[in-house]
């Protein structure tokens, strides 16, 4: 029985969300197309290209249908916890708006991008994103400010949906009561506040409740989401972060300023028996967390730089994110071959020589002025797939979202199941496909912003 189903704006948020179930101890499953779906295990998930799409509709709105048929509790249409969205490019607001259309929606959809493991807080509907020591709001964040294609230019959240044309969209506080959470019952979406682990199941708890009215209930939100919705279905999760981030900051942001182009917007009031978070709170850091019980290994055993007995590890990154570049760089100093794809076909030529005499390789776009992004990861896709069909990878690493998508889809995979994880929104997976080759590869698909500068050298451990 399906009792919670997803459908991915892309491909490194699917398996995120997948991982965040599994840890919980629920099975699930992974399809690239909604023709491979099934109702066999507790949770099932659809991977998407709609982020990348100028009409994100029309990509997720058929997956979102498909899954909500198999009669869940709860549908997420999972989303980027740093809300990579703009109203020309993965419009979140064009699908919750298409939900409400399509008779899906019958009720407010609830929205949380807070994800407090990754370094992602809301507070009175204003996104935080921890960079360092410091948590600064989204649209001063360089790398969500200056996104090539969904720059965030409000960290307030309500407006962006409004803008994004959603509909009228309120706000619910961390922790709020019942009481509160049914007060939203006439706005088309609200901005669910999230700064800790907590916040993340009580909402869950909410959420599950609310379910059990009958219809199924739409949710849209980042790995925070599918962590509240699974932490309401099982309380104690089986496996923890490989590695989590740093200590989340003991001192709270300043109560957030209205930003540039700022509208408006009613402030929360506290209902009975709900807290407004005015700021963050510190939770465990590395020491606290245990290990996974199962997966990859979760730290390094092998000397910076040491080859792969069974084989080497390649990278392909489409990634702009300065997170990638100094992991990159970090690869790059013990040892590892970076290959610009900018060569072409000689990318390809230069990276089966480089794996051929068993060095660690990179392909990449990341490094040097932008390009044409429509091109970059067709490229990439045949870089990985020549190389996977020659024998001469084992293990795959993909960064960036939009880039992972048309990478696994080179790959000619019809499903992916996730294993174990690197980092906080890092999962790895087994890929299935029709391909002997591609058939059982192991594909970690990274965000542009996830890991820490050792995560390369981390994959091929």
């Amino acid at each position: 029985m399906t009792l919670i189903a997803f459908v991915a704006d892309d491909f490194t948020g699917a398996t995120d969300a997948l991982w965040q179930f599994r840890r919980f101890g629920l099975s699930g499953s992974l399809v690239t197309d909604v023709a491979h779906l099934h109702d066999r295990d507790d949770v099932i998930g659809v991977a998407t290209t709609a982020r990348a799409s100028a009409d994100p509709v029309a990509v997720a709105l058929p997956a979102l249908r498909a899954v909500a048929a198999l009669g869940p509790l709860a549908v997420q249409y999972k989303i980027c916890s740093t809300f990579d969205s703009s109203p020309a490019h993965g419009s979140i607001g064009a699908v919750i708006a298409a939900l409400h259309r399509e008779g899906l929606a019958r009720r407010a959809v609830p929205v949380l991008a807070a994800q407090p493991e990754f370094g992602r807080y809301t507070v009175y509907g204003n996104h935080f994103v921890q960079a360092g020591d410091e948590v600064v709001r989204l649209d001063r964040h360089p790398p969500a400010r200056d996104h090539p294609v969904t720059p965030a230019t409000e960290a307030d959240l309500r407006v962006r949906l409004e803008e994004q044309s959603a509909g009228r969209t309120g706000l619910l506080p961390a922790g709020a009561s019942e009481e509160a959470y049914r007060a939203r019952s006439r706005d088309a979406a609200f901005i669910a506040d999230a700064s800790t682990e907590q916040h993340l199941r009580a909402l869950g708890r909410l959420l599950l409740t609310d379910s059990a009215r009958g219809d199924v209930l739409f949710c849209a939100g980042s790995g925070g989401l599918s962590y509240a919705l699974a932490s309401a279905l099982t309380p104690h999760p089986t496996q923890s972060p490989a590695h989590p981030p740093a200590h989340p900051p003991a001192h709270p942001p300043a109560p957030p300023e209205a930003g540039p182009g700022s509208k408006a917007m009613p402030e929360a009031e506290a209902e009975p028996g709900s807290v407004v978070m005015a700021g963050l709170e510190a939770g465990p850091g590395p020491e606290a967390m245990a290990s996974p019980t199962e997966g990859p290994v979760a730290r390094p055993t092998a000397k910076a730089g040491a080859t792969a007995k069974a084989g080497a590890v390649l990278v392909v990154s489409g990634s702009r994110s300065p997170v990638t570049v100094r992991q990159i760089g970090a690869a790059e100093r013990a040892g590892w071959k970076v290959v610009d794809v900018s060569a072409g076909q000689d990318a390809i030529v230069q990276a089966e020589e480089s794996l051929r005499a068993g060095c660690h390789t990179i392909v990449q776009s990341t490094r040097g002025p932008a390009r044409d992004p429509a091109g970059i990861g067709e490229l990439l896709g045949r870089v990985a797939a020549a190389m996977v069909q020659a024998g001469l990878v084992r293990r795959l690493v993909v960064a960036g979202g939009d880039t992972s998508g048309q990478v696994v889809a080179a790959l000619g995979a019809r499903a992916l199941d996730v294993i174990g994880t690197l980092a906080v929104g890092g999962p790895v997976c087994v890929l299935t496909a029709d391909d002997p080759a591609c058939d059982g590869l192991e594909v970690a698909l990274k965000g542009g912003q996830v890991g820490d500068d050792d995560y390369f050298l981390r994959s091929a451990t």
